[in-house]
């Protein structure tokens, strides 16, 4: 089976592997007792290794937690670009539009009802908060990357700006703006509803990801 291009973004592949089997078993374990309580020894156990090959592998436990939410990051972007689907290669207007609502509606939505997130929030709600903001660094970084491609996929079908300066900025910041939602769902703008979600994308995000002026 191929690896996966968004496990090369990782440093990992998607084949179970001993850092991917490490990276799964933190996982278990930070939703079982939370990221504070869990130690390496917890780790290396859980993943049927000894505590020297998780530090040879992954390093100490901050780099553990680090890479362990970048490698769920991961399989949330593949699972948001799996249930997204293609953009037909010469699409019309309202294919285009479709594809766009239908990838930041799945995405939401996607991320909202993580079942490990829910569970990570309830058992270490502050150092899971933590790992999602100031420690989410590359989070945010494989989640601009994600976007740039598909940014940048759908301008090249539609005739919109490929600039990779400007779709960079743009990636970053519907990045953030996910973030935003995720961590703050009773601020504005109040999109609770698929249909809500929908209307948003249609609104505000369709022009900003076609990037060209619409008649």
């Amino acid at each position: 089976m191929p690896a996966n291009p968004l496990f090369a973004l990782l440093g990992a592949s998607d084949e179970p592997g001993a850092d991917a089997r490490i990276l799964q078993a933190a996982l278990e374990q930070f939703a079982l007792t939370g990221v504070r309580r869990t130690s390496t020894d917890d780790i290396a156990r859980r993943a049927g290794v000894n505590r020297a090959t998780v530090y040879r592998r992954l390093g100490a436990k901050k780099e553990i937690v680090a890479a362990a939410f970048v490698y769920e990051a991961g399989r949330v972007l593949t699972q948001i670009d799996s249930g997204t689907g293609a953009l037909a290669e010469q699409p019309t207007d309202t294919e285009i539009d479709d594809y766009i609502v239908r990838f930041c509606t799945i995405t939401l939505i996607t991320v909202r009802e993580n079942r490990l997130l829910h569970q990570l929030l309830q058992v270490d709600g502050d150092e899971t908060l933590r790992a999602l903001t100031v420690g989410a660094g590359n989070v945010v970084e494989l989640a601009s990357a994600f976007l740039s491609e598909r940014i940048r996929m759908v301008r090249e079908r539609s005739g919109g700006s490929t600039d990779p300066s400007e779709i960079g900025s743009l990636s970053a910041v519907l990045a953030r703006l996910t973030q935003s939602l995720l961590l703050t769902p009773d601020g504005p703008p109040q999109i609770r509803t698929r249909e809500e979600i929908a209307a948003f994308a249609a609104t505000v995000l369709v022009p900003l990801i076609r990037g060209q002026a619409r008649g």
